[in-house]
């Protein structure tokens, strides 16, 4: 056979090959709306529109909310403490939720700010904001694996159930106590924590025990263990019930482990679905925050119905947390 034949042949070949190739190459529609699709996400991604007294704010509601409560348990108003304890325990889960911002570097834009008001809550939490960070951050990276820390030992086929459901029992009804040990045991089984990071831990935890010997040795000089626990302990534990259960409806008996599907987003278009979610800091809007961690949170409402819409496929936006 000639070269020439031979040449034909293999060109002959490559034919369909190229044809392939040519009908997959993205048509200018495509190239354009994936450069719209970028420079949305790039202004969703801008953190100038944060609030600088948001935090602020929330802190003095909440003192002023347990200075209420003491009174009216003194007074013997103790119906009106309950409901106080109720206002003041939403509160303070807006504040966790606000140290979780913060663990992202999206509570405010200057950097040593949002540093500063992380350590403060991670102080009053019990779990130091470069705790949080670590083992936040494998949730993110590993998210319902076995390397996810955070959602441990739900992750972990090896564990019996009778221990998941132990473990969920405890995170829930005692999330006051549990989750500062949950977060420590996060970093204790956490691999190649870089040193820098590990000394930022030793310096935080060394700050949290000053901090709490001195309001303790404060409180027992006082006489003021009373007004500790209505004013700090009770309302804590309420915020930890109610972040214990928001964290297991956002990631428990999803549709798979990818970012998306593995997380639940909750769209409530009515009122009090608005209010809650705005009190949450639109942490409500889980997926398109997993999707796009560093987004801050007053964009994640606008962003997600074309975070999801990109995604295709059929993942739900649920319209309640119940549902």
């Amino acid at each position: 056979m000639s070269a020439a034949g031979t040449s034909k042949q293999h060109q002959l070949r490559r034919h369909p090959a190229q044809r392939t190739t040519e009908s997959a190459r993205p048509t200018q529609e495509m190239v354009d709306e994936r450069a719209e699709y970028k420079a949305f996400i790039r202004r969703m991604h801008d953190n100038g529109s944060a609030s600088a007294l948001l935090h602020t704010s929330i802190t003095m509601l909440y003192l002023v909310l347990g200075g209420f409560a003491i009174l009216t348990w003194n007074a013997g108003l103790w119906p009106l403490t309950i409901l106080i304890w109720a206002v003041q325990g939403n509160v303070g889960h807006s504040k966790l939720i606000a140290f979780h911002e913060s663990s992202h570097g999206t509570l405010n834009p200057r950097y040593r700010v949002n540093e500063l008001q992380g350590i403060f809550v991670g102080i009053v939490a019990h779990v130091p904001l470069s705790v949080y960070r670590y083992v936040h951050g494998q949730h993110h990276a590993h998210i319902c694996g076995e390397g996810d820390v955070e959602l441990w030992p739900f992750v972990n086929p090896e564990t019996p159930r009778w221990a998941r459901r132990l473990a969920a029992f405890c995170e829930i009804v005692f999330g006051y106590v549990y989750t500062p040990f949950h977060f420590l045991h996060g970093v204790i089984v956490g691999k190649n924590i870089p040193p820098a990071q590990m000394r930022r831990i030793y310096l935080e935890y060394a700050l949290y025990f000053v901090s709490w010997t001195a309001l303790l040795a404060v409180t027992a000089y006082m006489g003021w263990w009373k007004e500790l626990v209505i004013a700090v302990i009770v309302p804590g534990v309420i915020s930890g019930w109610l972040q214990s259960i928001r964290k297991f409806t956002e990631h428990m008996g999803m549709l798979d482990c990818t970012v998306l599907g593995g997380t639940r987003t909750v769209v409530d278009n009515g009122w009090i679905g608005w209010m809650f979610s705005e009190s949450m800091l639109h942490i409500d809007y889980h997926g398109t925050h997993h999707r796009y961690a560093k987004m801050p949170y007053y964009n994640l409402p606008e962003a997600t119905p074309v975070v999801y819409e990109r995604a295709g496929g059929n993942l739900p936006l649920f319209p309640t947390y119940w549902s």
